[in-house]
């Protein structure tokens, strides 16, 4: 209450100019949507996932590799990691990843969704494993969200709109529970993710939601070939590529910080076997420093 919260730790020092944005140009998450498409050349990722069934015998798939890249850069990058409720900014505690699931890919199949909780520095094959075994768990039985659902299904539509009305009021003093927003909620989460690549579907900006904390929606969509120009070369080239469609709460991610994300994206999709390493202090230092960080750091210079 008043400014804490069990999911997040207030941030102190933010600008005016981030400030007017959460409160006066964009009050909602809705509102403050920016919208991007990254496309991404398939073949590294193929001769990758290629490579590794060969050598390794492991068996990665494009879901894997977006996670990981993703996970690795909210751990490089903090301030993907973060959320506005109520007009105040938060820093995330953890870092996780919300995924809708089918229980089986026939029409009409019940849908969940699952929840994984990473430090960041996990490698690609760390993250393959927790995805596997929620997805699994998912799969074959219920999970919290499924529990928490089915136990406001009975209800008619004026009691449900009041229990929401109530979970909207305690998340936005800090009231909820910490467990009951990891285990119940997958809107309170750093990312969304939804593979429309492995039901062959086109590129979808799926909209953010005003419940929770998520700033944060990509989807990877289908492939399909497309002419590409070589960018050492200028030689034109047929390539098979996907989509990736990304919405974004811009009130507390700016257009050099989220533009220095993309690049480290372009660099895992180029070459997978990055994400096989641990996270280095060098990935970490070639962050731009806030200018609370910055001051910070020449003070500490100015003292040696």
């Amino acid at each position: 209450m008043f400014g804490r919260r069990p999911d997040g730790k207030k941030i102190k020092g933010v600008s005016g100019f981030d400030r007017m944005q959460a409160l006066m140009v964009g009050k909602t998450r809705v509102d403050s949507t920016n919208y991007f498409t990254l496309e991404v050349i398939s073949r590294p990722i193929d001769q990758f996932i290629k490579q590794k069934i060969e050598q390794d015998g492991i068996a990665y798939n494009y879901r894997d590799i977006m996670i990981a890249a993703f996970v690795r850069c909210f751990y490089v990058r903090p301030r993907l990691n973060r959320f506005v409720v109520a007009g105040n900014f938060y820093q995330r505690k953890h870092i996780d990843v919300s995924m809708s699931v089918h229980k089986s890919l026939r029409t009409g199949a019940n849908e969940t969704t699952i929840k994984c909780r990473f430090t960041g520095r996990e490698t690609l094959k760390e993250v393959k494993q927790a995805l596997d075994t929620e997805i699994k768990r998912a799969v074959s039985s219920d999970n919290g969200t499924d529990s928490f659902s089915r136990g406001m299904s009975w209800m008619p539509t004026w009691m449900f709109r009041l229990a929401v009305g109530l979970l909207k009021f305690l998340d936005r003093f800090g009231l909820a529970s910490g467990k009951m927003l990891f285990k119940a909620s997958p809107f309170h989460t750093s990312i969304f993710f939804s593979d429309l690549k492995s039901i062959h579907m086109e590129t979808v900006w799926h909209h953010l939601y005003n419940f929770g904390n998520c700033g944060f929606f990509a989807t990877m969509s289908k492939e399909h070939k497309k002419p590409v120009s070589d960018p050492q070369t200028g030689e034109i080239k047929t390539e098979q590529v996907f989509e990736m469609g990304a919405s974004i709460d811009e009130r507390y991610i700016d257009g050099l910080y989220y533009h220095g994300m993309v690049k480290m994206l372009k660099r895992f999709f180029e070459n997978p076997a990055g994400l096989e390493e641990p996270v280095t202090e060098e990935d970490i230092k070639k962050v731009p420093l806030t200018p609370k960080q910055a001051k910070a750091e020449a003070k500490r210079k100015r003292k040696k």
